[in-house]
Order: structure tokens, then C-alpha cells, then sequence
């Protein structure tokens, strides 16, 4: 039997699914993770180094939307053809204070095409008006480029930079804090 989250439904949009990341995943998160171009920039947490590590992370979001409700993943699937090319989500959320941090990561050779885009889009739109978030934060490495225009598009502004914020592979990384507040994301939608 197969668990649907009633906190974090299934989303769609014109060309993507968003589904529930599942405990059958574990080899698309393994190889997804294991690409250097989406490693690059992930410095939170140790590379996935195995897919027995694959499905221990896999496990703990499953397990864990369905006990403290504090994050979820997505998996995009294109409608077109049912391949499965990268993840969106929360993390972090604090119900009493109406805020999550974002996280997302895409299959490179689908970059460039508004995929990101499209799928933000509907997850931030779920995240102010089904989850009531007043505030979503976004943490992205100085030289991802690409995020940090990415985010722009969806209205986030830099609210500073954090010093050495993460320590990876002997040595410590800068990020940019990004937010989005609901009521720039309303002002944009009636743009």
C-alpha cells in the first residue's frame, strides 16, 4: 500500500509532475546525486556514496513527513516521458513561525529550459496558501550563478551574505540568505 501525504500532495504543472519522494527511489537519487554538476554546490551535507546511503536518506523523508512534518522532497517527473529529473522541496519548517527554507537540485541535461522555474513556482504557491508560510529562505553558494538568477525570477532578494557558513572538504564557503515573503510573491502573481 502506498502512503500519499496529506501534507504534501502531488502537484502538477504544464509539463511536470511533482510526487512524494518514494523509498523505491533510491537508485534515481543515487545517480542524480552522484552527477559532479549537482554535487558541486550541495555542501550541507557528506555526497551520497552508495545507494545502501541512497536509500538510508530516502528512509529518513519518508519516514520522517510522516512523523514530525518538518520537510518534504518532491521528485519532478516529466509528463512527456515519465523520466525523472530532479527534486524540490522544504526543509526546515517552523510551523510557528510560518517560515521553510527551499531546496532543489535538477538533472543537468535538462538546464536551461525553465523546469526549475516551472516547479518552484507551484511549490512556492503551495507553500503560502496550503502550508500558510509568510516567509521561505533560500541558501545558495556566491558562484551558483544559476540559482541565484533562478531565484531572482521568483522575486527572492539577498538579504546578506553568510561568512563561512558551511565547512566542506577543509575549508569553509560563503552563502547567500535569499528570501521571499508572501506578500512580495502575491505582488508578483498580480503583476
Amino acid at each position: 500500500m502506498k502512503l500519499v501525504s496529506t501534507v504534501f500532495p502531488p502537484l502538477e504543472t504544464q509539463r511536470l509532475y511533482l510526487r512524494a519522494l518514494e523509498k523505491n527511489d533510491f537508485e534515481f537519487f543515487y545517480h542524480h546525486f552522484c552527477a559532479p554538476q549537482i554535487n558541486q554546490y550541495l555542501l550541507d551535507e557528506d555526497a551520497i556514496k552508495s545507494l545502501q546511503h541512497a536509500q538510508e536518506i530516502i528512509n529518513s523523508y519518508v519516514d520522517g513527513q510522516l512523523t514530525d512534518k518538518t520537510y518534504m522532497r518532491w521528485v519532478l517527473v516529466t509528463k512527456v516521458d515519465g523520466q525523472l529529473i530532479g527534486t524540490c522541496g522544504f526543509h526546515k519548517w517552523s510551523h510557528h513561525h510560518h517560515r521553510a527554507e527551499i531546496g532543489y537540485d535538477l538533472n543537468p541535461r535538462v538546464w536551461r529550459q525553465g523546469y526549475m522555474l516551472e516547479a518552484l513556482s507551484i511549490m512556492l504557491e503551495f507553500g503560502f496558501e496550503r502550508m500558510q508560510l509568510n516567509r521561505v529562505e533560500a541558501l545558495v553558494h556566491p558562484k551558483n550563478i544559476a540559482s541565484l538568477r533562478l531565484l531572482e525570477k521568483l522575486n527572492f532578494h539577498k538579504e546578506g551574505l553568510l561568512r563561512d557558513y558551511f565547512y566542506h572538504n577543509h575549508q569553509f564557503h560563503n552563502h547567500w540568505l535569499l528570501s521571499l515573503l508572501k506578500t512580495q510573491w502575491t505582488n508578483r502573481q498580480t503583476q
